[in-house]
């Protein structure tokens, strides 16, 4: 898909973290598996983002990123949250509610971000809320289905997760591998972080 994404986007984090699925192949993106079958459609192009545990990651606090702060990539208007899952344990999924808590934000041009796997009752925003770039949503957690703690973002063409399709997703300015990109697709194994 040849798609120029038109809101300015940032990363929804602070600090330095590693892309574990991104790109448009299934050798960089587990999501993209779906492409050609039965399957979410909205997330082909998701980007799933986590940083290193310590230990052998057995507890939630094992890992870095549980916990941290989790921001809106791009202004728009909050259209639905979930915020009573309940954190798994590491290598527990939780498939009934598969997105964990979440947050869809409206972008106002026909593009739709969506953030999940947020901690249990972290998110402080309602439905209605007006968020600027860079404002705090809530907090990382493991929640839905999910292998370990991490931030899922993706882009899609519409408010419902069953029937938008998956819009590509660039970042307007982040740093890859200590290198600056432009309106860039990072890919599996990056090291990205906001300029």
């Amino acid at each position: 898909m040849d798609y120029q994404t038109k809101t300015k986007l940032i990363l929804p984090f602070r600090g330095t973290w590693m892309v574990s699925n991104g790109g448009r192949t299934v050798e960089t993106n587990n999501h993209m598996k779906f492409a050609d079958g039965d399957g979410p459609k909205n997330q082909l192009y998701a980007y799933d983002f986590r940083r290193e545990h310590a230990g052998n990651g057995e507890k939630l606090e094992d890992y870095e990123v549980f916990g941290e702060n989790v921001i809106a990539p791009a202004e728009g208007v909050v259209i639905q949250i979930i915020n009573g899952a309940i954190d798994v344990l590491p290598g527990e999924r939780d498939r009934g509610v598969g997105v964990g808590n979440m947050v869809i934000i409206d972008h106002q041009n026909g593009e739709y971000s969506l953030l999940c796997h947020f901690k249990n009752s972290s998110i402080g925003v309602s439905v209605g809320d007006h968020v600027k770039q860079g404002d705090l949503l809530g907090l990382c957690g493991n929640t839905g289905n999910t292998s370990e703690p991490h931030i899922h973002f993706h882009f899609q063409d519409g408010p419902r997760m069953h029937t938008a399709k998956a819009l590509p997703a660039q970042f307007q300015r982040i740093t890859v591998d200590g290198e600056v990109k432009t309106k860039y697709e990072p890919i599996r194994k990056q090291m990205v972080s906001n300029v």
